[in-house]
């Protein structure tokens, strides 16, 4: 028996992903980062529970993502993250239940009426985007972008309560690294469905690269990269205040390892480079506070 989980588990092509990466534990560390790249952004000053809501839901809800992927396929998924989240769904199941609950009940025990009120609109979205996940490929008459919610999700996970703490509408120079985080977020979960193209077609996952081909998927990433890049430059030369340049500079650098990576996309296949170069980019942004 252990011969034979032992040989199914070698045959998974990233089956080297160390536990933390397996776990969304690296995305977690990145949500992070990009709450201090928040909250920086708008100096503010956070509430210190909400450090704690905030990897807590990150990881609920991908957790959540990946056993809706593996009780799909069950034992027969050809992703290792979704096979292993499917061996171990009697031990996750409760945890994403205790680690859900405890972050709904830290939010509203601590948290502001705005905030709570903007989350169970988010925490809606969310519900919906799983409910489809769990409807059979087969069965879809439709594309639903899921990489598009993802982004969606993410950032307006990270945002809302600094913008509510912000407590004003905020201008052009603080929205425009906001905009960025969401492009950059839809443009690194495009691009692992492009190296994890053969592995969703397998599965009969839908995916941006499985809808659009290799092909269309590699030249809309370097187009959208490319184009940020610009914007975000040109942009730069138009702030009143210079104080406003660190967040454009974190950004082009992250946009710029996108670029390479896809770039590059035989190079970073190898051992995986893309999934840890891709999630250490969303580390980059807790550096903004060096500049504070």
């Amino acid at each position: 028996m252990k011969a034979k989980k032992m040989n199914k588990k070698n045959s998974f092509p990233e089956s080297n992903q160390p536990l933390f990466q397996v776990l969304s534990f690296d995305i977690v560390l990145g949500s992070l980062a990009v709450g201090l790249f928040a909250v920086t952004l708008l100096g503010v000053k956070t509430n210190p529970v909400w450090w704690i809501i905030l990897p807590l839901a990150v990881w609920t809800v991908y957790t959540v993502d990946h056993l809706a992927d593996g009780l799909k396929q069950k034992d027969k998924s050809t992703i290792y993250r979704h096979d292993y989240h499917y061996r171990y769904r009697k031990i996750l199941f409760p945890l994403i239940l205790f680690t859900g609950l405890y972050a709904i009940a830290l939010t509203f025990i601590f948290l502001d009426t705005a905030i709570i009120k903007w989350g169970i609109v988010l925490s809606g979205f969310v519900l919906f985007y799983l409910l489809i996940l769990l409807i059979p490929h087969k069965h879809r008459h439709f594309y639903y972008h899921k990489e598009v919610f993802i982004a969606f999700a993410y950032t307006s996970g990270i945002f809302i309560a600094p913008l509510v703490w912000y407590g004003r509408f905020p201008d052009y120079s603080k929205w425009l690294p906001v905009i960025v985080i969401f492009i950059l977020v839809w443009c690194e979960t495009v691009m692992v469905s492009f190296f994890d193209y053969d592995l969703d077609k397998a599965d009969g996952n839908a995916s941006f690269t499985v809808r659009y081909g290799k092909r269309k998927t590699r030249q809309i990433l370097i187009t959208a990269l490319i184009l940020t890049a610009l914007w975000l430059t040109v942009s730069a030369f138009f702030f009143e205040n210079r104080k406003n340049i660190p967040p454009v500079l974190i950004e082009l650098l992250m946009l710029s390892v996108l670029l390479i990576i896809i770039y590059l996309p035989d190079y970073f296949k190898s051992n995986n480079l893309y999934r840890w170069f891709g999630e250490i980019v969303f580390w980059l942004p807790g550096f903004l506070v060096l500049f504070k």
